[in-house]
């Protein structure tokens, strides 16, 4: 649940006044937005670029568990419930997010006592989207569950995108033996819808991978 879409799935008049309130920061390719451990006095709200979320290891390599992209939002379940930061969040490309912390959210808040009714309601809405979306991929194949890591890697890009991820990211994303990713791989290679390269996956055909994801 990185990105829980709390901010998205807000109506477009208290999403505009609430990101109206929020600070613009801009972060360079590769900067650290959050790491694991810090106490989360803000969420994130991404105007444009990219956010890769993962951990990093004991030597340094970064677990990708997602990439996120303009639209999304992370940071809100840390957040709200004044835990620390599980996950790192670092710039995948020169990226403009704009910064909400707890000020601007009471601001909104004491506003109009319907808006703080609509908050809450928003995030149990996308807390429980969470939980249906893990339900619901229990029962998935591996090359399904591929697919739909890979289409949320890539955002919305068009064919020809290139997921910079390794099979052992995926396969840490997935939850899946090296192995068994590397089978999965190889049958979207050859139905032509991926293209592996060192360290990336290239999207050939979007729609078709849906598809597969699809069932």
């Amino acid at each position: 649940m990185a990105g829980t879409g709390f901010v998205t799935a807000l109506p477009g008049t208290v999403r505009a006044d609430l990101l109206a309130r929020g600070q613009v920061r801009s972060f360079a390719k590769g900067q650290i937005i959050q790491q694991r451990g810090d106490t989360a006095k803000e969420f994130w709200y991404i105007e444009s670029g990219s956010v890769q979320i993962g951990r990093y290891g004991v030597g340094g390599r970064l677990t990708l568990f997602a990439l996120l992209g303009a639209g999304d939002a992370f940071g809100e379940l840390a957040f709200m419930g004044e835990f620390p930061r599980t996950v790192d969040a670092i710039a995948g490309s020169d990226s403009v997010l704009i910064r909400i912390g707890e000020r601007e959210l009471w601001s909104l808040m004491e506003s109009d006592a319907a808006v703080t009714r609509l908050l809450l309601k928003t995030m149990a809405l996308t807390v429980q989207e969470a939980f249906d979306l893990i339900e619901s991929s229990r029962n998935l194949s591996v090359p399904q569950k591929l697919t739909q890591a890979l289409l949320q890697l890539s955002g919305n890009q068009e064919d020809g995108t290139q997921v910079m991820a390794t099979q052992q990211d995926l396969a840490d994303l997935v939850g899946v033996s090296r192995v068994s990713l590397g089978k999965a791989m190889t049958r979207l290679q050859v139905a032509g819808v991926i293209e592996p390269g060192y360290g990336s996956v290239t999207i050939r055909d979007r729609g078709a991978l849906r598809d597969i994801g699809a069932g």
